[in-house]
């Protein structure tokens, strides 16, 4: 008899298994990924970029789209040059359950997974991804190099803004880590619209010199919305760089508010070299401990920050 009941047991699971399956299998084949592209062109386009998607379709158990070109709508002739994405999936992750978006890009990989009911966990992972690569230049307008690997895993409560509204996610009592690590990291030219102080608040081109960053570590920590920068800096035979400070968070990103101490030591040569940005440079306070670094502050809102 148990092993009658122990068999129909197994058939039972192995029906539903398979029922699964082929529900989710028929989903992907049959979805109308066609009225899906047309859309995510549309919403492109308002957000003021022209998509162009080469083919789109069913991966495994995802929705999966290759040869993607994002560029900036412009009157411009010629067009802005597109940034290159190779493929770009999006489907159901279980491991936790939720939402997985993976892209190939930049012979890197981007990962990004949404779980979570009474709390989201959102996570971020960048592996391997080559500045050099993907027409970034192009897109951007400055050369980079270097490669760059990123990691985030944070948790966002939801709370309800009234007794009878519905939860929605809080940042400002967001609590978790990021983490930072980039290898020959470099700018070796290129044209860039900096907001300089000192010159006003409209950004300026800037013609940018190489600029030589090195390797980079970052590590940052987030409790209840207080979030702390514990190791920030660059060494190379351009420059350091040292950040450190704290930023209340938001529940929107606009009006965190950071408390920044940025210190930057650059080679006298260097700084020469630098033409309008060196002049900017040698406008910022010396460090009172060490006179060697340049010392300034970042405070206000991340939406509208102010350096002194």
């Amino acid at each position: 008899m148990a092993e009658k009941k122990t068999a129909l047991w197994k058939r039972i699971v192995g029906y539903s298994l398979f029922s699964i399956f082929a529900l989710v299998l028929m989903f992907f084949v049959t979805f109308p990924y066609t009225a899906l592209k047309d859309r995510i062109r549309l919403e492109a386009d308002n957000a003021g970029y022209f998509l162009r998607i080469g083919s789109m379709g069913p991966g495994l158990f995802a929705i999966r789209a290759s040869d993607v070109n994002v560029s900036k709508k412009s009157d411009a002739d010629p067009p802005p040059e597109a940034l290159k994405i190779d493929s770009l999936s999006i489907g159901p992750s279980l491991f936790p359950p939720g939402l997985k978006v993976k892209a190939n890009m930049f012979d890197g990989t981007v990962v990004a997974r949404v779980s979570g009911f009474g709390s989201s966990r959102v996570q971020f992972d960048a592996d391997g991804i080559d500045l050099a690569r993907g027409n970034l230049k192009g897109f951007s307008g400055v050369d980079f190099a270097g490669t760059v690997d990123a990691h985030l895993d944070l948790t966002i409560p939801r709370t309800a803004a009234a007794p009878n509204a519905p939860a929605e996610p809080d940042l400002s009592q967001a609590s978790g880590s990021i983490t930072l690590t980039t290898s020959n990291l470099a700018i070796n030219g290129g044209t860039a619209n900096i907001t300089i102080p000192q010159f006003g608040p409209e950004p300026t081109p800037v013609d940018l010199p190489k600029i030589v960053i090195g390797d980079m570590s970052g590590k940052v920590k987030i409790e209840k919305g207080a979030t702390t920068i514990e190791e920030f800096k660059s060494k190379s035979s351009d420059l350091e760089l040292n950040l450190s400070g704290t930023i209340k968070l938001a529940k929107k990103l606009d009006y965190c508010e950071p408390n920044l101490e940025l210190r930057v030591k650059p080679d006298p040569e260097f700084q020469k070299r630098l033409g309008l940005l060196g002049s900017a440079l040698s406008m910022i306070g010396s460090d009172p401990k060490d006179p060697t670094w340049r010392m300034g502050r970042v405070t206000g809102y991340l939406g509208r920050p102010q350096f002194r």
